[in-house]
């Protein structure tokens, strides 16, 4: 090889191995769709699991849920930050966003939601009035929860659709359904 010819070779080669595996903000590589899709799908899980365990103390140790809820926080804000952390895949950034979005949500709840909740149920004891503000503020969860689950779930599809993967049902999100009672 001539040596005018090295030079362009491998920008060539830098070039064709940088387009082949994405790599974001948050230094992990995507190989393919999957791992891509999986590195959200691990973080929901691991949301999901917290929002089971928080339900769980809730109703035998409120001052746990108070300390866990601050933790959830904290976790789902480092989450957050690695998905947006995510390059767009294959130019496509509608799954990247609409989690980013979701866990938005859900850190919102931890903070607000589920704490207002647990403050409720402590100062006002049990009464008709507390259960109907606890009744409204998980009415309003539930709509808005609809909102972003319907929107993820639909992102998710697209990306699979356009990457020719097959999804599966995550089995946690049965169990956090049966466990809040909720049908997403």
């Amino acid at each position: 090889m001539r040596p005018r010819l090295i030079i362009p070779v491998l920008m060539l080669l830098l070039v064709a191995c940088q387009s082949e595996s994405p790599k974001g903000a948050n230094g992990v590589v995507y190989k393919s769709a999957v791992e891509y899709n999986d590195y959200i799908v691990n973080r929901q899980t691991t949301l999901m699991k917290n929002i089971l365990a928080f339900v769980d103390v809730a109703q035998a140790d409120p001052d746990s849920a108070e300390k866990m809820l601050d933790k959830y926080v904290k976790e789902t804000g480092v989450m957050i930050t690695e998905i947006k952390g995510m390059p767009a895949y294959k130019g496509d950034s509608a799954l990247r966003n609409a989690a980013a979005n979701t866990f938005g949500f859900y850190r919102k709840l931890f903070d607000k939601e589920y704490r207002n909740i647990l403050h409720l149920r402590s100062e006002g004891g049990v009464s008709a009035d507390v259960e109907e503000r606890i009744e409204a503020i998980v009415k309003g969860i539930e709509d808005e929860e609809k909102g972003f689950d319907d929107r993820f779930q639909d992102a998710q599809r697209s990306f699979a659709r356009k990457n020719k993967m097959k999804l599966v049902e995550n089995e946690m999100q049965k169990k956090l359904e049966e466990k809040t009672g909720t049908d997403k």
